[in-house]
Parts: structure tokens; sequence; C-alpha cells
């Protein structure tokens, strides 16, 4: 039998080839598209000069009479530099769809490093849903989905910086869950209290209120959990979690 961690090996690894066969296939057309485009490039220069071997171009920027602002600064030499002229949509399209080879080389070494300690992650920390996290794990979850996923992207993180930012954001994770477990105190101090919501089939509006929840909210919450009426209801509170028990009358 084949277990959750070799497949989930199988998965990292085929992602990997499939990554680099990706990259090799930008690489050669961004070649194919480098040389056709010296190819043209020079054809058009050969093409686009006369007998005198000025240009086209030039020759009628020449021919057209200049003010006498022009003429002074041509004759002194004395006024702003020629601006070059805005470039082409073409070369911020093509910048787009063929990035340069050696960006998908570091996008792809990085993707598979960070795949790889995200699976090592994963394995630590347990299986724990998000449901089950507390609010400050759950920011400390969110952390390390940012330092997690900006390497991948951005050259100037480096890996070893990620690695770092994780470890200790781990550490931060274990810890609190920990004394989460062993400490009561910190336990009550770190997560919120119950909040009632219904007592003996009375919806309590100061409960709802202090949970931020309507009544139509609340609702929806009795139907989900196939509640027909609040007084069927013997407490109702909305957990530390975020979800809403429900303890029904005994019939």
């Amino acid at each position: 039998m084949i277990n959750n961690s070799t497949i989930w090996i199988i998965i990292i690894i085929s992602l990997a080839i499939m990554l680099v066969v990706v990259g090799y296939l930008v690489y050669q057309v961004n070649s194919i598209s480098v040389t056709l485009n010296a190819v043209l490039e020079q054809n058009s220069n050969n093409n686009g000069t006369n007998d005198n071997g000025i240009s086209e171009q030039l020759a009628l920027l020449n021919a057209l009479p200049t003010t006498p602002s022009e003429s002074s600064d041509s004759e002194t030499g004395i006024g702003p530099p020629n601006e070059p002229a805005e470039s082409f949509p073409y070369d911020l399209i093509y910048s787009a769809i063929v990035p340069d080879p050696s960006v998908i080389l570091s996008v792809i070494i990085r993707t598979a490093i960070i795949a790889s300690l995200v699976f090592i992650i994963v394995k630590w920390l347990g299986g724990k849903g998000i449901g089950q996290l507390s609010p400050f794990a759950l920011l400390i979850v969110v952390g390390l989905g940012s330092a997690i996923g900006d390497p991948m992207l951005y050259k100037e993180i480096s890996i070893p910086q990620a690695m770092a930012a994780v470890i200790i954001a781990i550490i931060f994770f274990k810890a609190i869950d920990y004394l989460t477990l062993k400490s009561r105190r910190f336990r009550n101090s770190l997560q919120p209290k119950p909040i009632l919501l219904v007592d003996y089939g009375s919806i309590i509006k100061e409960g709802l209120k202090k949970a931020k929840m309507d009544i139509t909210e609340f609702e929806a919450e009795m139907r989900l959990e196939g509640i027909e009426n609040e007084k069927e209801i013997k407490y109702a509170r909305l957990e530390s979690n975020g979800r809403i028990s429900f303890i029904m009358k005994e019939k």
C-alpha cells in the first residue's frame, strides 16, 4: 500500500519535472524570438538606407525646417538633449509573455524548495483544521502563508531568509499550542470565552450583540443544523473557534 507521504512526494517530483520542462520550452521560444528579431532588425536596417548611407527617417528629419531656437541650439550646441522615442507597447507585451529564462529557472528552483518545506511544515504542525485554531494561532498561519509565498516570486527574498521566518513562526505556534494545553490560565487569557446565545429556548439578544451576529444569521445556523424552532434548543453557544454549538432539549 502507498501511504499519503509517498503520494505527496510523487506529486511534488512530478510538478518539479513539469516546471523544468515548461522552463526549457520557454527558454527555447525566447531564443528563437530573439534570433528572429535580430534578423528582422538587420533586414530593416539594410532596406532603410539610401545611397548616401543615411536612413530614410533621418533624411526626412533633416529635410524639415527648424525653428530659430532649434537652429541656435544646434549651432551653439546648447539645449536640451534629444529625448528617446517612446517604446512600442510590443516590448511590454513581449517581456510579460516571454520572460527572462533565468527568472523562470529561479522561480522553478524556489518553488521546488518551498514546496518541500511546506510538506515538512504540514507534517510537523499536525492535523488541526482552521476551525480548531485559536485567533492568535490563525494569525501565525496567515503569516506563514506570506513567508512561504513571497520567496517563490521575489528574488530579493532569499530562501534562507524565508526558512528563518518560517522556523521562528512555527516555534511560536508550537509554544502557544503547548502552553494552551498545559496552562488553563494561559488558555483562558488567549482564547475568547464562549458566548451564550440561547437559554432554554429564549434567544439572548445581548449575546447576539456581543457575538456581532443578527437574528437572520443565527436562524441560518439553526437551519444548517436541522433545527426549525429555537424552542427546541436548551443551550446555544458561540465557541472560541467561531462555531455555534447547540444542545437540544430532551424530548
